[in-house]
């Protein structure tokens, strides 16, 4: 009865482990839900070389430039270079000339008797004074900064002339832009004249025998007048003839002085007169007027004269 009894007990607990162990097998584990992070944008910085092996810009290396000297001598002293410009039959006797391409030839009264006669000398005082023209090549390129201690630069070279404290005048080739139709069309190209004055420090500019004055840096390239300015070169379309021509047709008088300047980036004329006259055709005065005239198309910008300049004649 005992055994009875301890066999049905053992095998109650049997079953009883054995169908927990089927609970835990069948019994189905629940996922956890979990809410992914919301990411967060990191900035990425570019990586940097080290300093020993940073990349540094390539500076470019200065451009040399040589200084060129050019000589000047006597006709009777100079041989005839190969170059050089015949002039002869002018009417001027190139009495002192230069030593480098494009100046003129050395004339004296045998090799050119047109232009130099024995009968009619130049005095000791002009020959002491007389300095040459060199005509610059179309191709050449020719900067003049009045300010600088060696002013005259021909194709980037600094150029220095010796034998004269005066330095020559530089004949060279430019273009005149047609204007205003009141002026008669100017040239497609007429011959400029520049001189520097080492005293005043100017540029002296001829044109058609009207002559102009300016303190700022000139450039002639490829038959164009460029004048500097803080913002890059400008081009100088109107040459002095032809702004004085149109301040004339504008209110006429005489020309006393005209410079070139850089007025709010442009290239101007300032052009200064006088003009006489009677006033009320009685009483004989003299004013002054002042203009400005555009250096790029060759418009009258404005003139200052006295109010009651229209009574004069």
């Amino acid at each position: 009865m005992q055994k009875r009894f301890l066999t049905f007990v053992v095998l109650g607990a049997l079953s009883l482990i054995g169908f927990s162990l089927a609970q835990v097998e069948t019994k189905m584990v629940q996922p956890e839900l979990r809410v992914a992070p919301v990411p967060i944008p990191v900035p990425i910085q570019p990586p940097t070389l080290p300093s020993e092996v940073q990349v540094k810009p390539i500076e470019p290396s200065p451009v040399e430039t040589k200084l060129i000297e050019i000589e000047l001598k006597k006709s009777t002293e100079a041989p005839k270079i190969e170059g050089c410009k015949n002039l002869c039959g002018d009417g001027i006797c190139q009495e002192i000339v230069c030593m480098a391409i494009g100046c003129p030839c050395p004339e004296t009264p045998q090799n050119c008797p047109q232009d130099c006669k024995l009968e009619k000398p130049l005095p000791p005082e002009m020959k002491e004074v007389a300095v040459p023209i060199i005509s610059l090549p179309v191709e050449a390129k020719l900067e003049i900064s009045p300010l600088k201690e060696v002013p005259v630069m021909i194709n980037e070279n600094p150029v220095e002339f010796k034998g004269t404290e005066v330095p020559p005048a530089i004949s060279v080739e430019v273009k005149s832009m047609p204007v205003s139709p009141i002026v008669e069309k100017a040239p497609t190209a007429v011959n400029v004249t520049v001189e520097i004055d080492k005293e005043s420090k100017v540029v002296k500019i001829e044109s058609e025998g009207v002559r102009a004055i300016t303190s700022e840096t000139l450039k002639v390239e490829e038959k164009t007048l460029k004048i500097e300015t803080s913002k890059g070169d400008v081009q100088v379309n109107v040459l002095p003839s032809v702004a004085t021509q149109v301040m004339i047709s504008k209110f006429p008088q005489e020309i006393k002085e005209v410079e070139l300047k850089v007025v709010n980036e442009k290239p101007v004329y300032e052009i200064e007169g006088k003009k006489v006259g009677k006033l009320l055709w009685i009483f004989p005065v003299e004013i002054s007027v002042q203009a400005q005239i555009d250096a790029l198309e060759g418009k009258v910008i404005k003139i200052k004269k006295p109010w009651w300049s229209f009574l004069i004649r």
